[in-house]
């Protein structure tokens, strides 16, 4: 009998210990927190390259518009 109670113990706890796995609604929606996280980070990059960009584009000016037709 003390086997018995050992054993039912023993497997009653290796049940206890698992986890349940996700539904899909819950992978779904982590999944989807996951996706929306990812967009913003990209958009934010994106923001920040096209401010940059903006900063480097050299801007038209009268002088150099005048340097450009003594070239010609």
């Amino acid at each position: 009998m003390p086997r018995a109670r050992f054993w039912a113990l023993a497997i009653l706890a290796a049940l206890s210990a698992c986890k349940r796995e996700p539904s899909f609604d819950e992978r779904y929606a982590g999944a989807q927190k996951a996706i929306r996280q990812k967009a913003d980070e990209l958009d934010q990059d994106m923001a920040t390259r096209a401010a940059e960009a903006q900063d480097l584009t050299p801007q038209a000016t009268g002088s150099a518009s005048q340097a450009a037709s003594a070239a010609i």
